[in-house]
């Protein structure tokens, strides 16, 4: 038993279901792709968008980012690309940013 087998026994439970509705599948896959990681990081670094700007940079954010994270991980510490370790990098990507915003508007409350 290694440390990703909670992880996986999460994603054999919810698969199933996921494969029987590939439409859904299909928009889940594409909305964590190609644009939550960007969105969140916009919310990082630029405050003062409008929403278009923002979801337009969202998207060539998230193509960046994920694309990069992925292809530098395998390099240099050799994590295979398989889909279960593309989740939890483009997870992770996408939940460092939100909590690095939610962090800053609670010190700016104080």
């Amino acid at each position: 038993m290694d440390w990703l087998s909670p992880i996986r026994q999460l994603f054999d439970f919810g698969l199933p279901f996921l494969e029987s509705v590939p439409a859904i599948r299909a928009i889940l896959g594409f909305t964590l792709v190609f644009f939550l990681p960007g969105f969140a990081w916009t919310l990082v670094f630029f405050r003062q968008i409008s929403a278009l700007e923002r979801v337009v940079l969202a998207f060539g954010l998230s193509i960046a980012l994920v694309t990069l994270s992925i292809l530098t991980l395998n390099r240099l510490f050799g994590i295979s690309i398989t889909g279960l370790n593309s989740v939890l990098i483009i997870i992770v990507i996408t939940v460092i940013p939100v909590v690095i915003y939610y962090t800053r508007r609670l010190l700016r409350r104080h």
